[in-house]
């Protein structure tokens, strides 16, 4: 048996301590011997006298609260035996997901709408994929990593729903922003296979975005862009029910415009597609991984000790209630007691 932490095993000295100063507090007065004073008891069933009384008010229960302490330092140290094999997989893809949150996401030329269509794409390829490190980026005008590279896909499902244009505070599509923020999150391993999969309708700020391309490369990021639109375009809703106008009050057409996407791509050996239709991202993304250098991706196991720190919180537990109920205070509560008159 180990311990996680054999250093707190020194606090055990404190309860034990206790114990002995309570054992011979005990002691010292079973040697007082009992007082001759009567003393008595008052039970439901009457008043009980003699010496008794006093030897049960000698014992002392608070050495189960004592006892109760000792285990929980056990606990705290958390015991360690038997050991476990589970499962890990030898991590060598990365893959960053970057969608985009500008409001012209929300045109429904690809039916439910832009945005929605690339988080059914994201979850579509969280169910196919096991074992790969999977980060979230959210970008519009400005880009953050909302969920760092991880194999828990979970918690990625649970920030989907929540993503709408409102989450950023600045709006348009940065890609020089969201290129910074992808050449900060891969792991420094230069082992990994590394992907930005870029959801986007590719409607760009400026081109400031190009100059970063070359780091990008070099640094063996493969980009994966996912045209999310349609060249006939639609409208884009406004928050208050109409759609959004430009600066001479017309109202603001969007279309996919793939060049910004392809650039991304060609630069850095990626894919383009076109999802306006659904699109097998899985599919796609092992197609692009076996187009490049493939990273050895296996599973091995791994064994760790069982945590057992569980066999001392239930003694604890019952030592500790079972001193506050032996000790808890008892309140009489006063009540009438008629007098009988005594007969002659």
């Amino acid at each position: 048996m180990t311990f996680a932490h054999p250093h707190l095993l020194g606090l055990i000295v404190l309860p034990m301590l206790l114990i002995a100063w309570e054992w011979r507090r005990h002691r010292r007065r079973e040697v007082q011997g009992t007082s001759k004073m009567i003393r008595g008891e008052a039970t439901g069933s009457g008043v009980h006298f003699g010496a008794s009384s006093l030897n049960r008010s000698n014992r002392s229960p608070r050495i189960r609260l004592y006892l109760g302490l000792v285990f929980i330092v056990l606990a705290l140290a958390r015991p360690q035996w038997g050991r476990i094999d589970e499962p890990v997989f030898d991590q060598s893809r990365e893959i960053l997901l970057a969608i985009d949150l500008s409001r012209s996401m929300l045109a429904n030329d690809v039916k439910p709408s832009r945005l929605e269509r690339s988080k059914l794409l994201i979850q579509s390829l969280l169910e196919r994929l096991a074992g790969e490190r999977v980060g979230l980026i959210v970008f519009s005008g400005t880009a953050f990593l909302q969920s760092p590279l991880s194999s828990d896909y979970e918690i990625l499902r649970e920030f989907l729903p929540e993503l709408n244009p409102d989450y950023l505070p600045e709006g348009g599509t940065n890609y020089q922003a969201l290129l910074e923020t992808a050449l900060t999150s891969f792991s420094a391993d230069g082992g990994a296979d590394r992907f930005l999969i870029v959801l986007s309708d590719g409607e760009a700020m400026d081109d400031s975005w190009r100059a970063q391309l070359e780091e990008v490369k070099s640094k063996g990021i493969r980009i994966i862009g996912l045209g999310i639109g349609t060249a006939d375009g639609s409208m884009i809703p406004d928050t208050q029910g109409g759609f959004v106008k430009d600066e001479r009050g017309a109202v603001v057409l969007s279309r996919l415009e793939s060049g910004t996407l392809r650039a991304l791509t060609e630069a850095t050996s990626g894919v383009y597609t076109d999802a306006s239709s659904w699109v097998d991202l899985a599919a796609l993304l092992q197609t692009t991984v076996e187009a490049g250098a493939k990273g050895e991706f296996r599973e091995v196991n791994q064994v760790r000790l069982a945590e057992r720190f569980q066999w001392a919180l239930v003694p604890a537990f019952l030592l500790i209630a079972w001193s506050f109920w032996k000790e808890f205070p008892v309140r009489p509560r006063p009540r009438a007691l008629p007098l009988v008159p005594l007969r002659s």
